[in-house]
């Protein structure tokens, strides 16, 4: 059984046997922040969808909403006790300031890459309430964001089912390297950004 084969027979008991309602929570507790496999059973959803076991605009109208929701819920988590935790774990007040700048030049772009991102998909509500990014602003881009990433997922692997061999096999080879990749990227970009932010204040530091 392949890696691909496996995440799908994980998925498919609670599909079958709590249908979109397990979708739905799968994807909201994951958006808050919280472990599930909210991932995982879109990704079965769209699959059983494309065997005509599920519908597949009933999928993609459980899934978008879910994670938005999920995802504002997080934010609002963030955003209420976000910050006492992190200056409870040493973050000083003027890094605080300075993340918060960052997020208001990046914010929109951090939430709509993030969602594509393991890891990163299910933090960006809490970092963002954190932050004090403009919820108008996280809306409209997790909105998006979600969108495009439910899109992606659902009409991908129902079109690929089609072609369940050979995309089991690719999956499989590139989801790794992929991963890796993807998680390095993004942390490269945010160390580079904050490192480029905290050079003028340092500048000034040693002037004065």
């Amino acid at each position: 059984m392949t890696g691909f084969e496996h995440w799908l027979a994980e998925a498919t008991p609670w599909l079958h046997r709590y249908g979109y309602a397990a979708l739905a929570l799968a994807l909201f507790v994951e958006g808050a922040g919280i472990p599930a496999p909210g991932s995982l059973l879109m990704g079965g959803a769209a699959i059983l969808a494309g065997r005509g076991e599920m519908g597949l605009i009933p999928v993609l109208l459980t899934a978008w909403p879910a994670a938005v929701a999920g995802d504002n819920a997080g934010y609002w988590i963030g955003r209420s006790g976000g910050r006492r935790l992190l200056l409870r774990a040493g973050l000083s007040r003027q890094r605080l300031a300075r993340f918060d700048g960052f997020f208001r030049r990046f914010g929109v772009w951090l939430v709509l890459l993030g969602r594509f991102f393991d890891g990163t998909r299910q933090l960006d509500g809490l970092v963002a309430g954190s932050a004090r990014m403009p919820w108008p602003k996280f809306f409209l881009a997790d909105l998006i964001g979600s969108g495009v990433w439910v899109a992606f997922w659902v009409f991908g692997l129902y079109t690929l089912d089609r072609h369940a061999t050979a995309a089991h096999r690719l999956l499989d080879a590139i989801n790794p390297w992929v991963a890796v990749a993807s998680l390095a990227l993004f942390a490269a970009m945010i160390f580079w950004l904050l490192r480029r932010r905290s050079e003028p204040t340092d500048n000034k530091v040693v002037q004065s």
